[in-house]
């Protein structure tokens, strides 16, 4: 790999006094975010139990279904072939269907959450990008107190 894809695929280093408050501002969930829930498993050593709740599930549906789309756009990307490409390529087959399992019993849709959230997007930049119109508005501001300031001198005239 060239220095070039490695420097672009490192972890950008973001200063802690802007982003750890942020970070560590605790955040206030309704309640059924927060009821908490049992999930119960069986593995070679015995049964086994995770106390969790809906939130945690639904971060951690996100988090897979996000990294699986990584996955598969990594592929594409870094040209990857043959082996490499084939274990990213499971990987993410297998955690896509356990993020599909997580979503059935939880009963959480991460597709119709992606596109509400890009529909909001777009939304917000209409709103915030507002271009020539912008300009326009500042200009007719401007021009405002001009125009009040002469009319007033006009008026006074005419008395």
């Amino acid at each position: 790999m060239d220095n070039n894809v490695a420097q672009t695929n490192s972890t950008p280093e973001y200063p802690r006094d802007i982003y750890e408050p942020v970070l560590s501002t605790s955040i206030e969930l309704d309640e059924f975010m927060r009821k908490e829930f049992t999930i119960s498993y069986f593995n070679l050593d015995g049964d086994h139990e995770v106390n969790t709740c809906y939130g945690d599930v639904k971060m951690t549906i996100d988090a897979l279904m996000d990294y699986t789309n990584m996955l598969d756009t990594v592929c594409a990307q870094w040209k990857l072939e043959g082996y490499h490409k084939a274990l990213y390529e499971y990987h993410s087959d297998v955690l896509r269907k356990f993020a599909g399992k997580l979503q059935t019993a939880i009963g959480y849709d991460y597709a119709a959450t992606l596109e509400k959230c890009r529909k909001k997007q777009k939304r917000k930049e209409k709103v915030d990008d507002i271009g020539a119109d912008g300009i326009s508005l500042t200009a007719r501001r401007r021009r405002a107190p001009d125009e009040k300031a002469a009319n007033k001198d006009s008026s006074h005239r005419k008395g």
